[in-house]
């Protein structure tokens, strides 16, 4: 093997963690070592460039060796490790790997955040490793651990059409990921014995399909679909809330049942959990310390007085009750620093345990509702109606303005946020009234990158002409995003088909693992050779991808090297080890990293 190749390696074995190394060991991992941050009790660089780091508010504790030293603790709050640019840092257009021992938090209080980053968000050049699960559309994300490593610089491929999972259906309520496939829900279709229905991708525009949730004719959109602990659920509704909630008189149009929630069991087998207490749709799931919540809808009863909407979480038998924060919706779940947030119709609350939530946003800079809920580069986002606002948390009650989305200015305002998603170092929102993905850039400026639904006419004053970009989901190395119609009904198909379809597209080049690697300690490693990307898990090839239209990315940055912190956010758990070569690694270097012990 040549110098002048780039090589970043995260490694960990036990005799890095103060067992002796043969001259063969040295030999093999010290060529072309650029940087190596053991984090044995320090953040210094014990190579020869001297590329020391700076901790903040991180601890160190034991590597997978049992060592008393090894790896560096990281809160999933505040904590990192940063390492300033320096020209040996620079990767440039030659080969390079990544490899890291981590040890992610065991069950989820926050998104599992950032391994490694090194990345111009402004430039859209260098690289990001992070753990994260999937997030469907209004649920939050799913606990599971999968292992995303991207490279990038500035570089848009092509929409791909994906299929339309049920020709009758004109809105995908939902997009997860879950043990390496991609499932979609759907909102509507023509037959009730149709509709909630789940599909599982199986490549170009097929959707294989997984069954319907219960045999309810009045229960038709699978309106939340979530990982957790391992499991596939799905719970019930009708998307169109007016049809909902009984105000829709329309033959053969049922009002939806009291929402139910189902837990796949392979083929087209659903089990149900039980209802969820007396709403109609259920609205989103979410995962906090081991426990699954689930948040329902408000809707008015026989007597036309209005139903609160409230939280529940499973015990395992039954649904308990977890109050109601202000009575409306519960319309998202988010994991973060330690505690469980949900938003309602307007406002983001903080949960406190029993029945009980603190307010930590009411309806701030004018908006009423609340329809998604993701972390960026470590702060709280909200996406919002009637102006298209994505809102950041700023701590306290306060909340800042990252922009406008949608179409401009006028009366009534129309523009919702449907969704927010973190993919290869940038975030991304779906919004209506036109089915459009936007990309952030910096406060107040939002990239369009396409429009994805259409129907023929588009009027402020009528719903039925709007469009949705309601789910994203990051998939073998994609962006994949479904679109719907505003109501979601069936008859609501547009002439052109764009409506309950899916569609992806890839932004620089991405390996994925989407299989929870548990939260004990797994070797990663990356490797890019020429053209080609690989990600190996515990020593084996998990994924690999060609780089786009054969383009080698420069990933040169003067962006500071980050452990622990990146686009999506602080990580949460332990990392050792961390090593930065100018070579390539072979498969069997990978193993012997991976098996020494």
């Amino acid at each position: 093997m040549t110098f002048g190749k780039i090589f970043l390696t995260v490694a960990l074995s036990a005799n890095l963690f103060g067992l002796p190394l043969t001259a063969e060991d040295r030999s093999t991992f010290s060529e072309g070592l650029l940087g190596h941050w053991k984090l044995l009790g320090d953040c210094r660089d014990y190579s020869e460039k001297g590329n020391h780091g700076t901790g903040k508010n991180v601890d160190f504790t034991e590597g997978p060796d049992g060592s008393a030293r090894g790896a560096a603790s990281f809160n999933g709050r505040d904590g990192y490790i940063e390492i300033p640019d320096a020209e040996s840092l620079h990767l440039g257009k030659t080969d390079f790997s990544l490899a890291a021992w981590v040890k992610p938090e065991t069950v989820m209080r926050g998104i599992f955040g950032d391994i490694v980053s090194k990345f111009d968000a402004a430039k859209r050049r260098g690289f990001n490793f992070h753990l994260a699960g999937s997030s469907s559309g209004y649920s939050s994300m799913c606990d599971a651990r999968h292992v995303h490593f991207g490279i990038d610089d500035g570089y848009l491929g092509p929409w791909e059409d994906c299929g339309k999972p049920w020709a009758s259906n004109t809105l995908i309520s939902n997009l997860a990921v879950f043990e390496g496939q991609l499932y979609a829900g759907i909102a509507d279709a023509e037959k009730p014995q149709d509709a909630c229905r789940v599909f599982r991708y199986s490549g170009g525009k097929k959707w294989i399909d997984c069954g319907r949730l219960g045999d309810d004719p009045n229960h038709l959109t699978v309106q939340s679909l979530f990982v957790h602990r391992g499991k596939l659920y799905a719970g019930t509704g009708i998307w169109y809330w007016q049809q909902a909630w009984g105000n829709r008189a329309r033959e053969g149009k049922p009002r939806a049942a009291k929402p139910r929630v189902f837990v796949y069991e392979g083929g087209t087998k659903w089990r149900d959990l039980g209802q969820v207490g007396e709403g109609t749709r259920l609205m989103c799931m979410g995962s906090f310390n081991g426990e699954l919540y689930a948040g329902i809808d408000r809707f008015p009863d026989e007597r036309k007085k209005s139903v609160p909407g409230r939280c529940f979480k499973y015990d395992g038998e039954k649904w308990i009750d977890c109050g109601s924060p202000d009575t409306q919706n519960i319309e998202n779940f988010l994991p973060f620093g330690g505690t469980l947030y949900c938003t309602t119709h307007g406002s983001v609350f903080r949960y406190e345990g029993g029945q009980k939530w603190t307010c930590i946003g009411n309806c701030p800079y004018e908006i009423n509702q609340i329809h998604s809920f993701d972390v960026y580069r470590g702060r709280m986002h909200i996406g919002t109606w009637p102006q298209g606002y994505v809102l950041r948390y700023e701590g306290g009650e306060k909340w800042a303005n990252t922009g406008r989305l949608g179409i401009p200015p006028g009366d009534p305002e129309i523009n919702e946020v449907n969704d927010l998603t973190i993919y290869n170092g940038k975030m991304f929102a779906g919004v209506i009234p036109k089915a459009e993905l936007y990309r952030y850039e910096a406060d107040g400026r939002w990239t369009l990158l396409q429009s994805l639904g259409h129907q023929p006419t588009l009027s402020r004053d009528d719903e039925a002409s709007w469009c949705r970009l309601t789910a994203m989901a990051s998939y073998q190395g994609k962006l994949f995003a479904g679109t719907g119609s505003c109501r979601g009904a069936t008859e609501y198909q547009d002439p052109d088909g764009t409506l309950g379809r899916v569609y992806a597209i890839r932004a620089g080049q991405v390996v994925s693992h989407e299989r929870d690697i548990g939260g004990g300690w797994t070797h990663l490693a990356v490797v890019r050779r020429g053209a080609e990307l690989q990600l190996y898990v515990n020593g084996s090839l998990s994924a690999s991808c060609s780089a786009p239209e054969g383009r080698i990315f420069d990933l040169t940055n003067a962006e500071p090297l980050s452990i622990g912190f990146g686009a999506q956010t602080y990580f949460t758990g332990a990392i050792a080890d961390v090593r930065l070569y100018d070579r390539a690694i072979n498969s069997e270097e990978i193993k012997q990293l991976q098996q020494k012990d």
